[in-house]
């Protein structure tokens, strides 16, 4: 009996240790960013102070391992500091955030040493990965990505896009269904959080009045694999007499890049809504990143 009970007792130490390992190891393969903010507060026309906008996102390396540390690696060399949120006006229900900068009051790309950042295979269940089990809801954070190319009724999948996504994150402001299994959700934050609650509240405040943000077209010329990045003001994109020449693909003079083939749709033309500035600084973006 006393065996018995030796043995018993052994085996449920056996069970604890090895619950512990394993939750150990789970633990250390979240990583936490704070990410320490820049938002303008318009009813009481001033910006919020860093910690009550300051967010904290955890990141799942066991879910998708390259992207969370493509990320990390971005992070750590300041990539991301200053980069401003927006919306692309086609897609209105998720923030996005990582690949535009505005400086000297111009709108511009965010490079790494003058070039983009490189490409992080999609972990996500339509390229064969299943690990990533989180879906594009409110709370969620993922890897925007271009997947597919440009048709004139419809779009098409490209054979070479599953593995476009770089740097840049998509924040769903609502459930987004339609991008389960093809996008790679990689992070979450609290959304019961009050700083993160009142960060989110105050980027949908500003992007969803027209008088906090300004619309512009970006569009690139050159040839693919050759491109050069513009943002033109999209009052000025449109104008009747000087604007976009859906005729000739041309913009004042210059061929405007129009995806071809199985080239990727992220270099077509897209309006975006980038939020204003107030006595010179933008409203909406990160003043930098840390790993906790």
């Amino acid at each position: 009996m006393k065996k018995l009970f030796k043995i018993a007792i052994n085996f449920m130490a056996f069970v604890v240790m090895a619950v512990c390992a394993f939750s150990f190891s789970a633990c250390e393969d979240i990583e936490t960013l704070e990410l320490s903010l820049r938002v303008y507060n318009y009813e009481k026309s001033a910006f919020y102070a860093e910690n009550d906008v300051k967010m904290n996102v955890d990141l799942y390396r066991h879910l998708a391992p390259k992207t969370v540390d493509k990320v990390i690696e971005h992070v750590k060399a300041g990539y991301y500091n200053n980069a401003i949120f927006y919306k692309e006006s086609d897609y209105i229900s998720q923030i996005m955030f990582g690949d535009l900068k505005f400086e000297d009051g111009e709108l511009k790309q965010n490079l790494i040493n003058g070039k983009l950042p490189s490409e992080i295979y999609g972990e996500f269940e339509a390229n064969g990965t299943t690990g990533s089990n989180l879906v594009s809801a409110k709370g969620s954070i993922g890897i925007w990505r271009s997947y597919y190319e440009a048709d004139t009724e419809t779009y098409r999948a490209s054979s070479n896009a599953r593995n476009s996504g770089r740097a840049t994150w998509y924040i769903p402001t609502a459930t987004i269904s339609s991008y389960d299994g093809y996008f790679c959700v990689f992070a979450q934050y609290d959304t019961e959080d009050t700083a993160n609650a009142k960060a989110i509240s105050a980027l949908t405040t500003i992007f969803s009045n027209s008088d906090y943000y300004t619309e512009y077209v970006i569009y690139y010329t050159g040839e693919y694999g050759d491109l050069t990045f513009h943002a033109a003001l999209k009052s000025d994109w449109a104008d009747a007499d000087t604007g976009y020449d859906a005729d000739n693909k041309t913009y004042n003079g210059d061929t405007v890049f129009e995806a071809e083939g199985n080239q990727l749709v992220c270099y077509n033309y897209r309006t975006v809504r980038i939020p204003n500035s107030v006595s010179g600084e933008i409203t909406a973006k990160v003043k930098s990143i840390k790993v906790k």
